[in-house]
């Protein structure tokens, strides 16, 4: 059965935070970022937790709602790259402390993925991790069924910002290449910021 996606953005980082649902497994949800903690609990049912958050990298509009949704759900997992995990337990790093909003998280609850790592979702539903650095050090993407979760990485028609904390022009073009070389016919990128777009329609040009 396919995968239900929903985009709950934020306002005004217009940062968009994914839920993921099954269509065989009504309570069990995952979490593509968390930068909306309230707009994620108003579209979830009671009967309905969150299991775990992928965090495509740790820029406070893609985490402000990280210690408010683990502890709601205490044994919710974090996925995230390793740099992450440093940048999670440091504000400077996370950026949150410059915005006046500084933001830590600390816990035995993370667990460092690394590329082409697959983890379990629902029964026979799996994602997919990608390595995808430039925007910065630490940035994933993720990949279930036919939806990519690019991040910061790959926004539609927008450079891929690489002048913050750790980014590189040369890593961006790299896992850009690697994002066009994985996509198939289908396929839906779903971006960390704007609207989901068909993989077929982008302009790869625009990105080299």
């Amino acid at each position: 059965m396919p995968i239900k996606i929903q985009a709950v953005t934020n306002a005004f980082f217009n940062a968009n935070t994914y839920i993921i649902k099954s269509s065989s497994n009504d309570n069990a949800c995952y979490l593509i970022d968390i930068g909306n903690y309230d707009g994620v609990m108003n579209e979830l049912k009671n009967n309905q937790s969150i299991k775990g958050i992928f965090i495509t990298h740790a820029h406070y509009d893609h985490i402000s709602g990280i210690n408010e949704i683990t502890s709601h759900f205490p044994e919710c997992i974090v996925y995230c790259s390793l740099y992450t995990k440093e940048a999670l337990a440091d504000s400077k790093i996370n950026l949150s402390f410059y915005l006046q909003k500084p933001t830590v998280f600390k816990s035995d609850k993370i667990r460092v993925v690394k590329e082409q790592d697959t983890i379990e979702l629902f029964a026979n539903q799996f994602v997919e991790i990608w390595e995808t650095p430039g925007h910065n050090e630490g940035c994933l993407s993720f990949k279930i069924d036919q939806a990519i979760f690019t991040g910061d990485t790959l926004i539609p028609n927008v450079p891929v910002v690489t002048k913050l904390k750790s980014g590189s022009k040369e890593d961006a073009k790299k896992s850009i290449i690697l994002i066009q070389n994985n996509v198939s016919l289908n396929d839906i990128i779903y971006p960390g910021h704007g609207k989901s777009f068909e993989a077929t329609k982008i302009n790869w040009d625009f990105y080299h």
